[in-house]
């Protein structure tokens, strides 16, 4: 048996990391784009019903606005979600690299790969969070005004007195005083209990609806959703990152128990130059959507928060009425009062099409762009701390 060498002592080059890394994120993002507007058609507040069917509502998005609706709103997200994956995953495995080189700070628990892949997972996903809001705020915006424009269009000249009038109790008489604020002011007056229709806000260019509500909000217009995005992004990696390490030890287990059943044939399958490429595509497949079961629920609230359009309606006379909250359990509540538990998993189907070759994609290049990204600093050596244990120990077997 050999002398044990030094296990990894490989470092990034996080130069070429950035560069691969956006070269190569971006076709899949648009390739799979129109998943993520079925997914924000199916989840906005909508007074026209929608579709649970992917197919359906891809085709009537094609109808009635055409093929280039389904991509509004890519080039913000592709631009957003490409520098913040990169900044993620460079940030996960920078950490990483630290957590070894400084021999796990005496914890025996992140020794583990499960316990630190789930922790430096999450506290990535919380990290780069707050660059990605600001990107994913006006893309969904933009999805939702060009993708769904004639839905809205429909629901904002609609003016029912089911839904847009005040509770039908009787008129009461109104009595100005002559030194009172509404007179001297000239206010327009609203009588309680009056059949007076609401005037929604008109339909308007959704740049000229980016900058009424950037100029009614601020800054904070950029950042909404902000908490609601933590809370469906922490449970989605501290998911995610488990499981990829979970799911990447069975299919190391499987290739074995294959190659076993094979071991009088010359050509076993698979060849060893695809164990990365099966192993990267399948646990992340199984990753992902592992993540997408568990955080639906916070990503309905999310969705809701982020395309609500604040622009207040009024009445007859003119008065604004209150907006509608945005504090994420009034939304929760809200969607679990009116429309049911079940409608926290609208859109979960797309969601899963989108991720779960995203996922697999995801670990795909960013498996390969680390590959080409390393710096040896001693010799060429075998890598056993990156692969799971019974892999490692049969590798070592071998090796003898």
């Amino acid at each position: 048996m050999p002398p044990t060498t030094s296990l990894d002592p490989s470092r990034i080059d996080f130069q070429k990391y950035y560069l691969y890394g956006t070269i190569l994120n971006v076709p899949p993002i648009l390739l799979m784009y129109p998943m993520r507007t079925v997914r924000l058609l199916q989840q906005r507040k909508s007074s026209i019903p929608v579709s649970s069917s992917i197919f359906t509502v891809i085709k009537d998005v094609q109808q009635k606005n055409g093929f280039r609706a389904l991509y509004a709103g890519a080039t913000v997200f592709s631009l957003g979600l490409t520098t913040t994956k990169i900044l993620q995953f460079a940030t996960y495995d920078y950490l990483h690299q630290q957590t070894k080189e400084r021999e796990y700070f005496g914890i025996e628990a992140l020794k583990s790969p499960s316990v630190l892949s789930g922790l430096l997972g999450t506290f990535s996903a919380v990290v780069t969070t707050f660059f990605v809001v600001p990107f994913d705020m006006v893309s969904q915006q933009i999805t939702i005004a060009k993708a769904g424009a004639q839905g809205n269009l429909a629901s904002a000249a609609a003016t029912t007195t089911a839904t847009s009038v005040a509770p039908p109790i009787a008129p009461a008489p109104l009595t100005v005083a002559a030194n009172s604020t509404a007179a001297t002011t000239k206010l327009p007056l609203f009588v309680a209990g009056s059949y007076e229709p609401l005037q929604p806000p008109q339909p308007m260019p959704i740049s000229e609806s980016l900058k009424l509500q950037f100029k009614q909000e601020g800054v904070r217009f950029l950042f909404r959703g902000y908490c609601a995005t933590l809370m469906s992004t922490i449970p989605f990696f501290a998911a995610y990152f488990p499981a990829y390490e979970i799911s990447k030890v069975w299919v190391m287990d499987g290739i074995h128990l294959t190659r076993r059943m094979q071991s009088d044939s010359v050509n076993a399958f698979p060849p060893p130059e695809l164990n990365q490429l099966i192993i990267s595509s399948v646990a992340g497949s199984m990753a992902s959507l592992a993540g997408v079961l568990l955080s639906s629920p916070s990503d309905m609230v999310k969705t809701r928060i982020q395309t609500e359009q604040r622009l207040s309606p009024t009445n007859g006379s003119g008065v604004k009425l209150p907006m509608p909250s945005l504090k994420w359990m009034d939304v929760f509540m809200e969607i679990w009062k009116k429309e049911g538990f079940m409608k926290f998993f609208s859109g979960t189907k797309a969601r899963a099409i989108l991720a779960v070759p995203g996922g697999a994609l995801n670990f795909v290049i960013f498996d390969f762009v680390r590959s080409v990204s390393i710096i040896q600093e001693g010799p060429t050596v075998v890598t056993l701390s990156k692969v799971p244990a019974p892999a490692a120990e049969r590798l070592q077997e071998a090796l003898c």
